[in-house]
């Protein structure tokens, strides 16, 4: 079914803004990257340096203490906690870039998407440069990057494009409600432990409940994680039954998040 001629043009007119201020999307990741490492020994190491403490950790509690049987743990637990965390920080990054702000909004007449939009992009390029630990960590335990590292380019599309979406949607809400921030801290913590990133997708069938199987199942996160860890662990191009699901996912929240961050966006300075 085709979309009415209003709602498409009310998607596709922010992408035609967002390329014309392309240029200053830059420059906010720039600052971004700067301050954030601005007066650190290791600048830019922190990027390599956190996902290889944090895989430390939970390799020693859920391959040593809790023993979860997964070969190469590391190596799994990287692939999926990549693209776990590009959503989580763009999402809680995000969420008060607006209220940041509001003195550039008022003064300067740009869209407002470039500020949530400049957020994922600046965590984009984190993961990007975590491929590279990742990279030396597969070839170390007998997982070398191969032919199936090309199912990559489409993750990272729709890792990004979701991202996006959740950090337009929960930007504009928190500005309207400030409560939002305390509650996303809360949806980060349930939401990755139902994600399966520690553990494998198969640990979701054997659960006894057909009923929390199915909630489980319609986790939008799942199938972008799955893509990662299908071209990075498992040694698979992601085929159509995890893309497709994927893709889906990814529409319908990028989707949500311009309508109403459009919808809004006009109000937004008068909740400032």
């Amino acid at each position: 079914m085709a979309l009415p001629e209003g709602r498409v043009t009310t998607l596709a007119r922010p992408l035609g803004e967002l390329w014309k201020f392309r240029e200053l999307i830059a420059l906010l990741v720039s600052r971004d990257l700067k301050v954030r490492y601005k007066r650190s020994v290791l600048g830019m190491g922190w990027t390599l340096l956190s996902p290889l403490l944090q895989m430390l950790v939970y390799t020693l509690v859920f391959k040593t203490i809790m023993r979860v049987d997964v070969p190469q743990f590391p190596v799994f637990l990287l692939a999926g906690f990549l693209p776990w965390t590009l959503i989580s920080v763009s999402l809680t990054g995000a969420a008060h870039c607006l209220l940041n702000n509001q003195g550039l909004i008022r003064k300067v007449a740009v869209p407002q998407m470039v500020y949530p939009l400049a957020v994922v992009a600046s965590k984009l390029v984190d993961l990007l440069l975590s491929l590279v630990p990742l990279a030396i960590i597969a070839a170390a335990l007998g997982r070398p990057p191969g032919l199936s590292w090309l199912g990559l380019f489409p993750s990272l599309v729709l890792v990004t494009l979701f991202s996006s979406g959740l950090a337009l949607l929960f930007s504009s809400l928190t500005v309207f409600y400030r409560d939002m921030r305390h509650l996303i801290d809360i949806l980060i913590q349930v939401w990755f432990y139902v994600t399966p990133v520690i553990y494998p997708v198969s640990y979701l069938e054997k659960l006894p409940y057909r009923s929390l199987r199915w909630i489980l199942a319609a986790n939008p996160a799942t199938p972008i994680v799955r893509c990662f860890q299908l071209s990075l662990y498992e040694g698979r191009l992601p085929g159509a039954s995890v893309l497709g699901p994927a893709a889906l996912a990814t529409a319908l929240v990028l989707g949500l998040g311009v309508l109403v961050f459009t919808s809004r966006e006009a109000e937004h300075i008068h909740h400032f």
